[in-house]
């Protein structure tokens, strides 16, 4: 009994050992499965840091049929689209993922950020893929699903910003990874795009239609693109490649795409261009191409210098860019926007050609010392000639200055004397000339005075010799004469002759009045009024006249003479027509002054 009952103590003893054993080893087992576990779980866990993206990588599992891209879209075996964000705690098994970060894109503030898909749909022969809308590239996922397409994108992103985008799927250039260049641009292209005062920005497209015959070399206005911020509404909208008529002002701040827009800065302001020495000129001056005027007038070599003021509105600017700047088909975004080309083009192509041109035509059509004289002439019809090439282009020609024509090789001073002389025969000829057109209307003057003279006179005339008739006008005036005239100191007859008849007495009055060499008869300019006209010695003798005719006529003479008795050498001869007495003359010696006799009846 004894050993039965130690043999089942042994066999007790074994079993609690045995069970022991497997609980020992359940525990130890349970304690390395739960440290694994939680090795497991720990190393699945994690948070993406700050600034950072996390990229996801799956290394097994079952292959998608829809995923066509090397970055995967529906979770098959490789890189995966979807990543994870800053700050993001997240669980992924380590044996099937593997996670690792890449920094987050930093575009810097004042510059833009270019995209170009790796991944995505085969794009189209154009310079720009298909927008697709993809939270600023940052849902590489729903670029990929919504038909993106691989290559250059037309959005961009804006500075000042940090962005959570998969490195595998897009690769954006900023100016802090650009270095010496990528795909065709420099940091300068990289830059937010300011207008200065004083300029305008012509947007030269690089993709959209092809310009119409209507528009010329201008592409037409379209809406919606903000200022070409926004290239795939203005290539939906039907946008055309070229210069474009909108512009972009001054004071503004542009994010453009430089892949899809060239932007040309050119000056509204005044421009000086000169034509002087070439060789004296920067490159980089607009009127670089502009030399020395210098032309041949009659064998002689003139030379001068020449300015030229000139403004280019914002609305010629596209025309202008559009002929004369589009050469560069290798250039993008602004790194060439200063570029004076399509100035320095339009200046020697169109207003240096001007010039030439009209300097050319002019020296045939003057002698030398005759264009030298008239600097004046010239410049002003040069001036009119370059206004009216300019306005074909809408270009403003403010102020055209031409310097005096030097002659080369030759004696100046003798140029000079010759132009001088010219000046001042030609100042006193214009002198004279108006001196004698003075004259020419002092004359006039005068005339029209002594025609409105005559005209009174005639006129006071006729009203007389209508109220008095004309035979006593006539002998009135003949009386008026007579008392205006020189009296001789003496007047002699023999003592035979007391008495003179009146005819005798005028005929021998009109020989005194002819004065010496005149035939008897011939009136006097003192006998009678030029206007008056003359009269015969018969006129002026009295006529018999009726009563009231022969009173006014008394009452004439009584006014002149006071009386109607004259002396005349020496003689008082008296009429009375009114009594009908016979003239009579009386001796009288003296001064010849008037004489009374001393009775009628004498």
């Amino acid at each position: 009994m004894d050993g039965n009952r130690d043999g089942s103590s042994v066999a007790a003893s074994r079993d609690e050992r045995v069970e022991i054993t497997v609980l020992t080893t359940v525990v130890v087992l349970s304690v390395f499965l739960l440290i694994g576990l939680l090795a497991f779980v720990v190393k699945s866990i994690g948070r993406v840091p700050t600034g950072h993206v996390g990229l996801v990588y799956r290394t097994f599992g079952r292959r998608h049929p829809d995923d066509r891209f090397r970055v995967r879209v529906h979770g098959s075996p490789g890189p995966q689209a979807a990543i994870l964000e800053a700050d993001h705690i997240y669980f992924l098994p380590f044996l099937i993922y593997k996670v690792t970060y890449a920094p987050q894109t930093y575009v810097p503030p004042g510059t833009i950020g270019v995209v170009r898909a790796k991944e995505g749909a085969t794009p189209q022969d154009r310079p720009l893929c298909r927008h697709v809308e993809c939270d600023q590239f940052q849902d590489g996922h729903k670029f990929l699903t919504n038909g993106g397409q691989a290559g250059k994108q037309p959005a961009i992103l804006r500075g000042g910003a940090s962005y959570d985008i998969n490195p595998w799927i897009f690769d954006v250039i900023t100016v802090d990874n650009i270095g010496e260049g990528r795909y065709g641009l420099t940091a300068e292209d990289l830059r937010e795009i300011t207008v200065p005062e004083g300029e305008t920005g012509v947007v030269i497209a690089l993709d959209g239609n092809p310009p119409g015959e209507e528009g010329g070399v201008v592409g037409r206005r379209v809406p919606g693109h903000q200022s070409f911020e926004y290239p795939w509404k203005f290539l939906a909208n039907g946008g055309q490649r070229g210069a474009q008529a909108e512009t972009l002002s001054h004071g503004g701040l542009y994010a453009i795409n430089p892949w899809f827009a060239r932007i040309v800065l050119i000056p509204t302001r005044n421009l000086t261009l000169e034509w002087t020495r070439k060789e004296d000129k920067p490159r980089s001056n607009f009127d670089a191409a502009l030399d020395k005027i210098v032309i041949n007038v009659e064998g002689h070599r003139l030379s001068s210098r020449m300015s030229q003021i000139i403004r280019i509105p914002a609305k010629a600017a596209p025309q202008l860019v559009g002929l004369f700047g589009e050469h560069e088909s290798d250039a993008f975004g602004v790194s060439g926007a200063s570029d004076p080309t399509p100035v320095q083009r339009f200046v020697e192509g169109v207003l240096g050609r001007t010039v030439e041109g009209y300097f050319h035509s002019t020296a045939a059509d003057y002698r030398v010392l005759d264009f030298l004289g008239n600097h004046n002439e010239v410049r002003l019809e040069l001036e009119g000639r370059v206004r009216d090439d300019l306005a074909e282009w809408d270009v403003e020609a403010v102020r055209t200055t031409l310097g005096e024509f030097e002659p080369e090789g030759t004696d100046i001073d003798r140029f000079r004397q010759k132009i001088q002389q010219e000046r001042d025969r030609q100042h006193y000829l214009e002198h004279r000339e108006k001196n004698v057109q003075m004259e020419a209307k002092i004359e006039e003057v005068l005339i029209a005075i002594e025609r409105n003279r005559g005209k009174v006179a005639t006129a006071e005339l006729e009203d007389e010799i209508r109220l008095l008739g004309v035979d006593h006008v006539a002998f009135a005036r003949f009386l008026d004469r007579l008392a205006e005239m020189d009296v001789p100191e003496f007047v002699g007859s023999d003592s035979s002759a007391q008495n003179m008849p009146l005819p005798a007495a005028l005929n021998l009055i009109n020989k005194y009045l002819a004065g010496p060499g005149r035939e008897p008869g011939a009136t006097s300019p003192r006998e009678l009024d030029p206007a008056r006209g003359s009269r015969s010695d018969h006129q002026l003798s009295p006529q018999p006249a009726d009563d009231d005719s022969a009173t006014a006529t008394t009452e004439r003479v009584s006014r002149v003479r006071g009386t109607m008795r004259s002396t005349v050498d020496g003689e008082a001869y008296s009429a009375d027509p009114e009594n009908g007495q016979t003239p009579k003359i009386n001796r009288v010696r003296g001064t010849g002054k008037s004489h009374q006799p001393e009775n009628d009846d004498a």
